[in-house]
């Protein structure tokens, strides 16, 4: 009964119904969590190069000659630009990082979530992303990369059981009510 892209098992399920997340669950979203800090930190490593890159090579045409020198201190909003360009580079990526921080801490306190009713199924397909197969169970939204209307058949009913943070709607585990 379960999607590899939903791995759950019976005593995940037997939780989830008594209104819990499990053990196995709750290291997952962790996972997840820190796998979103991870990605942002390192995101803003690397991006970080940029910047510093681009203002050594302004300075260093500026500082190259004698021409170039008195082009960059002729006027002091060339000075305040640069002097301002990494501080404010630095705070962007420090911003980005915070609401990376937030999203995956909502998502390690992320409440259980129900929802049962009708499955009515959807897809879209992209040539720039793909494809992506929709499970709608009154007006709640799952995306799935794969095809999965074996698993859940249109107007069969099931109770699903998810956690979200924002856009993000994490499937824990599911039933066929009938």
């Amino acid at each position: 009964m379960n999607l590899s892209i939903v791995d759950f098992t019976e005593e995940d399920l037997k939780s989830n119904q008594r209104g819990f997340i499990s053990k196995k669950q709750k290291e997952m979203l962790d996972n997840y969590a820190s796998g979103i800090r991870a990605t942002q930190r390192s995101t803003a490593k690397v991006a970080f190069i940029f910047p510093v890159l681009g203002l050594c090579m302004i300075l260093a045409i500026s500082f190259s000659n004698e021409s170039a020198r008195t082009a960059l201190f002729s006027n002091v909003f060339n000075i305040i630009v640069l002097a301002v360009l990494l501080p404010f580079v630095v705070v962007i990526f420090a911003v980005s990082i915070y609401f990376a921080d937030r999203r995956a801490k909502r998502l390690q306190t992320a409440e259980l979530l129900k929802v049962e009713g009708k499955v009515k199924l959807d897809e879209s397909h992209s040539s720039k992303v793909g494809s992506a197969y929709y499970v709608i169970i009154n007006k709640v939204k799952f995306v799935f990369p794969e095809d999965v209307s074996e698993i859940f058949q249109e107007n069969s009913i099931f109770r699903i059981y998810y956690c979200t943070t924002s856009m993000l709607k994490i499937v824990l585990s599911y039933e066929k009510l009938g």
